[in-house]
């Protein structure tokens, strides 16, 4: 893959930086990450850094050289080498690579006074956000959100995305917050390589934070999963902290916790959490939290455990057991669907004694997860999404998407 003609534009009320990028083996695409409004120009760093943190999984997926027309900061360039060693022993079809870059070089900003976490309002932002407002030092106190406009609220979502800055935008004002509005286009450039953005979706987080490196010194990630439960994932314990530059750290926060754990000690006890959490990626009907998708069903359990089902404004206050017994809807294509929610879930209520016949439909679901691939029918299912990744793949290298785009709005891909 190749990195060139780097380039920076300024708007009346944005400022782009943008990449020209060798994916796929006819033709180009443009990459950009886009800094919203008219303050804060002055946050963006000018070099390839950004698109190379984005480019680097999906190089070793496809087994290509990443090639930098350009420049990169000298401990980034270990940094992904660093990534690499760990990514590889996850044994998920990505082969090593060599990164060549027309130079490295330190960092030259002088700006980047400002401690910022990506935030979504979903439960591991908010986590890290109250963990962190209680620092006596300033330096580790979020003083910027970052919502990207492009990850778990797709481009293509304009309803979503509207109902989620304006939320966010709510949560910043209240709390005293920056917010910084991106747009970039890069995971959905990247998905037909790396459908759903599972393992790319990290260096794509990270390309953001480096491109506002003349900004923030430091950037704070929020985990998805505590320690004992790591698995292969985009935006990891042992990545993250090697996307830093000699100016810009980055922080995996929030592992010693689990999601369960997250909102029985802060979210739940949080006003402002309470108001405007979002955990849903469905937005069916326009619903803000639809309720009935694996997400809201499974965080609905743990507020209803926290004992504060009730207080929560933007779900429903009860929960179908019906729905909770005949288990997730949503399973990944390769197969790995981790039960962590409702494992963690089925615990919290035994260990509280609490409502039986929902720790016998958590049960139920359970079993309908370890039955999901076994036999004949799992392994055709698993074929068939397989084939239907190739397909995709191919649509996007040679048609320019043209048959995905519109099966992407009969099949409801928003998120």
């Amino acid at each position: 893959m190749v990195i060139k003609d780097i380039t920076v534009t300024r708007g009346k009320d944005h400022v782009t930086l943008s990449a020209t990028c060798k994916l796929r083996k006819i033709g180009w695409d443009d990459i950009y990450i886009t800094l919203e409004g008219s303050k804060h120009h002055e946050y963006i760093y000018e070099d390839a850094s950004p698109f190379a943190a984005a480019l680097l999984l999906p190089s070793m997926k496809q087994g290509e050289d990443l090639i930098i027309k350009g420049s990169i900061s000298d401990q980034l360039y270990a940094g992904m080498y660093d990534i690499m060693k760990v990514v590889l022993d996850w044994n998920i079809g990505l082969k090593p690579i060599k990164i060549i870059a027309d130079a490295v070089a330190q960092d030259t900003q002088r700006k980047n006074i400002h401690t910022a976490s990506t935030f979504s309002g979903g439960v591991d932002s908010f986590y890290t956000y109250l963990k962190h407002k209680k620092d006596t030092k300033k330096s580790d106190r979020i003083d910027t959100f970052i919502l990207v406009k492009g990850f778990d609220v797709d481009l293509r979502n304009t309803e979503l995305w509207d109902l989620t800055f304006k939320n966010v935008q709510a949560i910043a004002k209240k709390e005293g917050i920056e917010l910084l509005t991106v747009e970039t286009n890069a995971r959905v450039v990247m998905e037909p390589i790396m459908p759903r953005g599972d393992y790319s979706h990290g260096g794509c987080l990270a390309g953001v934070g480096l491109a506002l490196r003349n900004g923030i010194q430091k950037l704070y990630i929020p985990a998805t999963f505590s320690v004992e439960q790591q698995v292969p994932w985009g935006s990891h314990m042992d990545v993250d902290p090697h996307w830093g530059t000699e100016r810009l750290t980055f922080v995996h926060d929030g592992t010693e916790a689990t999601r369960l754990d997250k909102i029985v000690l802060e979210v739940s006890k949080s006003p402002v959490a309470l108001e405007h959490l979002r955990v849903c990626y469905m937005n069916e009907k326009g619903q803000y939290n639809c309720g009935d998708c694996d997400k809201c069903v499974r965080t609905m359990i743990h507020f209803y455990i926290a004992g504060a089902l009730e207080k929560v404004d933007t779900f429903p206050h009860e929960i179908d057991l019906r729905r909770v017994a005949a288990g997730p809807r949503d399973v990944h294509g390769d197969g790995k669907y981790i039960p962590l929610g409702e494992k963690h879930n089925l615990e919290g209520l035994q260990e509280r004694n609490m409502d039986p016949e929902l720790q016998e439909a958590l049960k139920e679901s359970m079993v309908v997860i370890a039955n999901m691939r076994t036999g004949f029918t799992g392994k055709m299912k698993l074929q068939a999404a397989k084939l239907v990744q190739e397909a995709v793949y191919i649509d996007f290298a040679y048609t320019s998407s043209r048959l995905y785009k519109p099966m992407s709005k009969v099949f409801g891909r928003k998120f």
